[in-house]
């Protein structure tokens, strides 16, 4: 399978499920650089004209209202003169930009939805129709949780061409962990945005503080949050307890990992604006390390997490409940000994890396001009 994978953003540090795809699958071609993606995987442009960025970043500054059909144009070409068996779109947006040429170079198309291309208010009213259009041309449409998969339906896509396929977690680089013989550290990674609500971990931390006043939070990454935290630590007066790291690349999350009692995260739908997630990588990471996870039962976090045998999941914005379950898993070393090691079995079983691209990778050959009838 000649394979083509689009995305918007080369280096985000956060989008670890688009790297795996493009790691693990071995796409023939890549394209990225936006929302409309236009550089292949050696950098060059699919735009091949004379001062041709100088003129992409004309038409699209100055004549917006042209450059989708610009960019159609020199998309259509490429895709005619590679001929892929496939293009895989991450992201709904993604799929919206390039379906117009895959249909006129004849290139089936897949679309895979991450999270706030589902849900979110802007994105959802910009889309509306773009999205009908989208769904009826895709030969499939991924989700990454069930709840993902339902609101792709309750937006129009036919349930018989939406899959439900989690992202998948390297289980032998994330292992290693003996919550029950771990010190009281608390670790907690994301990006410090509203649907990480990383402020409400912070409260919860305050009151394990009353019971374990000897007891640790870890927080690693960054993001728009991340000044309002560190004034919300040194409110608490919680500069002795509470660490945030920034981001930290991954053997060393997962030695934070590794030493930890337990994980955190306080996931919700984003009160403003609906956005929320699809599944957490470092929900994922956490699980296969050998921690117990207390959590919010929040999109495909209800999946992942099995409360009461591999972590225990609270309602968003229950903070005090949260902080209730950290407390209980500081008190009980081998408690948290054993839902971590169910939660890492669970990983193996349901999670695995090599199983989640298996079955992508079966969903793109199905869907390819092989195996799909339009």
């Amino acid at each position: 399978m000649k394979l083509c994978i689009a995305f918007p953003n080369k280096n985000s540090y956060s989008e670890t499920f688009i790297r795996n795809h493009v790691e693990y699958l071995k796409p023939a071609l890549t394209l990225s650089g936006g929302w409309r993606p236009y550089r292949t995987q050696d950098g060059d442009s699919i735009i091949r004209m004379p001062l041709a960025e100088p003129i992409r970043v004309g038409v699209k500054r100055g004549l917006s209202f042209l450059y989708p059909a610009f960019y159609t144009h020199f998309l259509t070409r490429f895709l005619k003169q590679n001929r892929p068996d496939v293009v895989l779109a991450e992201y709904g947006p993604t799929g919206c930009a390039l379906m117009t040429a895959c249909r006129k170079a004849g290139v089936p198309l897949v679309v895979h939805f991450h999270g706030f291309d589902a849900v979110e208010k802007a994105t959802l009213e910009k889309y509306r129709e773009p999205y009908r259009r989208l769904f009826a041309q895709a030969r499939a449409i991924v989700a990454v949780s069930n709840d993902m998969a339902d609101q792709l339906v309750r937006l129009g896509a036919d349930p018989k061409k939406v899959y439900r396929n989690p992202y998948g977690v390297e289980t032998r680089l994330f292992a290693g962990a003996e919550p029950e013989k771990a010190e009281k550290l608390i670790v907690s990674v994301g990006r410090f945005t509203a649907k990480k609500a990383p402020q409400l971990t912070i409260r919860a931390f305050d009151k394990v503080l009353d019971k374990h006043p000897d007891a640790q939070l870890v927080m690693i990454g960054d993001g728009e949050l991340f000044e309002s935290c560190q004034k919300l630590v040194n409110e608490l007066q919680l500069k002795y307890a509470v660490r945030l790291l920034g981001v930290k690349p991954a053997p060393e999350i997962a030695e934070w990992l590794r030493k930890a009692r337990l994980y955190a995260q306080h996931s919700m739908v984003n009160p403003v604006n609906s956005d929320s997630e699809g599944t957490p990588n470092t929900v994922l990471e956490a699980s296969a390390t050998g921690l117990p996870i207390v959590s919010t039962r929040h999109a495909g976090i209800k999946e992942a997490v099995d409360s009461g045998k591999t972590g225990f999941l609270v309602d968003e914005g229950d903070y005090e409940s949260m902080a209730k379950y950290m407390i209980q898993l500081l008190d009980d070393p081998a408690l948290a000994g054993k839902l971590g090691r169910n939660a890492r079995q669970k990983m193996l079983d349901e999670y695995e890396m090599s199983d989640r691209i298996n079955e992508l990778n079966r969903i793109l050959r199905t869907h390819g001009p092989a195996g799909a009838s339009v």
